[in-house]
């Protein structure tokens, strides 16, 4: 332990007292660590990567026009806090919150606060934070329901903060995900001490947001609005949707309709009672905010207005992150409560007050000062000691000085962690979470703790003294634990587990009905994909059931040539340049398999299947998030061997398929039987339909000698799964009839056309429509109806028939074909009747200023 404590560091040391000489309260944990031996503390980190790879945590950073995501940086080594400390800083917590809910309403209201000069209006006035279309209309008991505060604690050991988070706090959903990772790391945590829970936190920030409500509690409708998929914390969204039975929405899921907030589902418009906002205000109405949002609603300013639905945290409340507030927080606090601040912020100077900017200046020496210059609202990707002191920053400030603040210089504290190499030294910021629900507040016994890298990192050393904490910028984070037993107040509504089931009555999102469709469809779509790549390979590389060179050449080219009509490919091997193309496929199959940018590759398939994965993360189970990652980390894995030879990649195809054969079963055995799983199944089996019904075309429809068909014939089955079957029940040789029959109606055949066909009659018949319409009615259902008349009554023998004069079996391309036209209209009358509306919005136009 000797090496984890730094003699003369001007840093406060949070685990240690002096060196070797740890705080009472880590030293159960220190004895826990090192009894486990010298190694511990690197299977530690090794058990740490395992578990997040399990979990699926993510955190998504900008690289250039992408979005690359990265394992959530998690340090297993937990911040450990003293229960009477903790006390002490939920009273600062708690007071600082009823300053800032005040503030919130004043600058609103009255305005106070401007009238009698205790704050310059130009620092109100002039932030794109203050939103002038809810001035004076914000209701006069608006409650600012979550509050964060991040916190460094300075070399004198007290707490101070450096910027509070009001408008759309982030991080519970991370903090939650740390403490299920550190059950999984410390089992017996216990033998530490008492260490408080996290559940009762979420629980009572549940019930605070649904008494919120201007309905009736027991029915409000709850939605968690999030920015989609692209958002760098959008795995935080799903996590805390999922925990706490809130239904995940994008601004494209709801529209106004007669003065409410509605979220469009599969069975129409529902009501929102409360928005938990995860979008930023300025973007969340395009008519009275940001005119160039694409992720806000049209008039819900108004909505808000008129107290039809509530926002938590209330729209406005951005302009209290306003970090030119900090050095009027004490007198502002004997303002409003008559009391002195109990949780400070560092000294903290507006630079719009020539005196201040006049002080910063004069100690700025040869691109060094002593303060730290941030802008006023934010960016809380910037280390914590602000921009780096340049000859620019100097002549901004000059220039612009009201947009910026400077505050002296903090060294935030240091605690132990685990990297890659071992044991190691991180300094510390605490985002700490508070929940108020109108009348009681409750601060989280515990938070988010986030450690900059360690010591030795390059980033670290390439920021100087600045600190950076994001993780984009090398950053981790750690669970907090608080020691000491604390009551929880137990209530009949807060009893039970954390997650609530609302699906009954929360209604399926227009959005994730589609994508749980496309999921379908394109997991299927990658499953025959490679089941005919192996089938078509297979045939080059293998002699199979004796079938001689010729057999083998002319089934391997038919299945190429339907390689490129599946895809969709084209030209491909069925262009000008096929016949060339067919002599050496590798490099089209290559292109066909791995190109991520060639619409209708397997890559751009299964990238596809990730990605809407990705957007339903709330709605998937972890097994089944399990699944989609490491179909993430083969295909990655694939595209660095893409030089590979074609029968190498063919090995690595095994670990797809069964990946993409385990989720068919596990979206087939362990989903609910909802609304969303049988759009998932409707894609499944409309895919494999229209496979199917290529696959037959293709090969089958133009006739060839008889021993070539009878070895297509077997390559039919066989990639369909049915040749061991077929030769069970059919105990003499192929003949094209029974072939047909058993693949195009078979009821009893999962792989069969009809079996689709009957599975997606019985799924249109469960989706929502008109009260009193039929199915047959509908669209939907005159569709499918269609397509499976046409199968059912069929005669095999006569779609054997081959025309002499053409050499072509007429009635079976005809009934394909049929099938090819009729089930893209089965799609499109999906989309139309219940996609079209959940489009993403779109500008008619640019306006530019000249």
């Amino acid at each position: 332990m000797t090496g984890m404590s730094e003699p003369g560091s001007a840093s406060y040391d949070e685990a240690f007292a002096a060196p070797a000489e740890p705080r009472g309260h880590w030293r159960q944990f220190f004895d826990h660590l090192y009894a486990g031996g010298p190694d511990r503390p690197g299977r530690l980190w090794d058990e740490a990567r395992h578990l997040l790879r399990e979990s699926g945590a993510v955190y998504a950073v900008a690289a250039g026009k992408t979005t690359q995501r990265r394992p959530w940086p998690f340090d297993p080594i937990p911040l450990i806090l003293d229960g009477s400390e903790w006390q002490r800083l939920e009273a600062g917590l708690i007071q600082r919150h009823h300053l800032l809910n005040l503030l919130l309403r004043d600058l609103y209201g009255m305005q106070r606060v401007l009238a009698e000069g205790i704050l310059p209006p130009e620092l109100i006035y002039g932030s794109d934070a203050f939103l002038f279309p809810l001035w004076g209309g914000m209701a006069r008991k608006v409650t600012l329901s979550l509050y964060a505060a991040d916190l460094v604690r300075l070399p004198d050991g007290r707490f101070h903060v450096v910027s509070d988070r009001t408008q759309a706090p982030s991080g519970h959903g991370y903090a939650l995900q740390n403490r299920r990772l550190s059950n999984r790391l410390y089992p017996s945590r216990t033998s530490f001490g008492p260490v408080q829970p996290l559940q009762p936190f979420y629980r009572g920030l549940r019930n605070a947001l649904t008494s919120l409500t201007p309905q009736t509690a027991q029915t409000a409708h709850i939605v968690l609005m999030t920015p989609g998929p692209a958002n760098e914390t959008h795995f935080e969204h799903t996590l805390l949707a999922h925990s706490m039975g809130l239904t995940l929405a994008q601004g494209n899921d709801m529209t106004v309709r007669n003065g409410r907030l509605c979220l469009k589902t599969l069975g129409g418009l529902l009501p929102v009672d409360v928005v938990l906002r995860r979008v930023d205000e300025a973007w969340c109405d395009p008519l009275e905010l940001r005119e160039d949002s694409l992720l806000g609603v049209v008039g819900l300013v108004q909505v808000v207005r008129e107290g039809h639905t509530v926002m938590a945290n209330p729209l406005g409340s951005g302009i209290l992150e306003n970090l030119g507030l900090h050095p009027f927080m004490p007198q502002l606090c004997r303002f409003f409560l008559g009391e002195t601040l109990h949780l400070e912020n560092p000294e903290t100077l507006w630079l719009g007050h020539a005196p201040s900017l006049r002080r910063v200046l004069d100690s700025w020496h040869d691109n060094y000062s002593p303060w730290a210059i941030l802008p006023l609202q934010p960016d809380y990707s910037l280390p914590v000691n602000g921009l780096a002191h340049d000859q620019a920053l100097r002549a901004h400030l000059a220039t612009h000085p009201s947009r910026y603040v400077a505050r002296s210089l903090v060294q935030p504290s240091q605690v132990p962690g685990i990297d890659a190499q071992g044991m190691c030294r991180r300094h510390l910021l605490l985002r700490a979470f508070l929940h108020h629900d109108g009348n009681n507040s409750l601060v989280m016994p515990g938070g988010l703790a986030r450690v900059s890298p360690s010591a030795g990192s390059d980033v670290l050393s390439s920021q100087g003294d600045r600190y950076p904490f994001s993780p984009a910028q090398g950053g981790s984070t750690k669970d907090v634990w608080i020691l000491g037993a604390k009551e929880q107040p137990f209530s009949e509504s807060s009893s039970g587990t954390l997650t609530q089931d609302l699906a009954a009555h929360a209604g399926l999102p227009s959005r994730v009905a589609e994508n749980l469709f496309w999921m379908g469809r394109y997991a299927e779509r990658s499953e025959s994909v490679i089941r005919l790549f192996r089938e078509a390979t297979t045939q080059r590389e293998e002699e199979e059931f004796g079938l001689n060179p010729e057999q083998r050449r002319y089934c391997r080219n038919r299945l190429l040539t339907t390689l490129t009509h599946v895809t969709g490919t084209y030209p491909g091997f069925t262009g000008a340049d096929a016949q060339l193309l067919l002599t050496n496929p590798d490099h089209e199959l290559r292109s066909v398999l791995l190109d991520l940018n060639r619409v209708g590759s397997l890559a751009f398939s299964l990238q596809a299947l990730i990605q809407a994965g990705f957007s339903l993360r709330d709605r998937l189970s972890s097994d089944t998030w399990g699944i989609l990652d490491n179909i993430s980390t083969h295909l990655g894995r694939w595209q660095r061997h893409r030089t590979d030879p074609i029968n190498h990649l063919l090995w690595d195809l095994g670990p797809l398929l069964q990946g993409l054969t385990a989720l068919a079963g596990l979206t087939w055995e362990n989903m609910i039987r909802d609304q969303g799983w049988l759009f998932l199944d409707l894609g499944r089996r409309l895919e494999r339909a229209m496979f199917l019904a290529q696959l037959l075309e293709s090969c089958l429809g133009d006739a060839a000698p008889h021993a070539y068909e009878m070895a297509m014939l077997e390559r039919l089955l066989a990639l369909n799964d049915g040749l061991e079957s077929f030769r069970l029940h059919f105990q003499t040789r192929l003949e094209i009839e029974a072939v047909l029959a058993k693949l195009l109606q078979d009821d009893t055949d999962p792989r069969s056309l009809v079996f689709q066909l009957t599975l997606m009659e019985a799924h249109a018949r469960q989706t929502p429509r008109s009260p009193g319409q039929t199915l047959y009615r509908t669209a939907l259902g005159r569709t499918v109806f269609e397509s499976l008349a046409a199968v059912r009554l069929a005669d095999a023998d006569m779609l054997a028939r081959v025309n002499p004069e053409t050499r072509r079996r007429d009635h079976l391309m005809q009934l394909t074909e049929r099938i090819r036209n009729l089930l893209p209209m089965f799609s499109e009358t999906a989309s139309n009747n219940y996609f079209r509306h959940a489009d993403s919005p779109y500008h008619l136009f640019t306006v530019r200023n000249s």
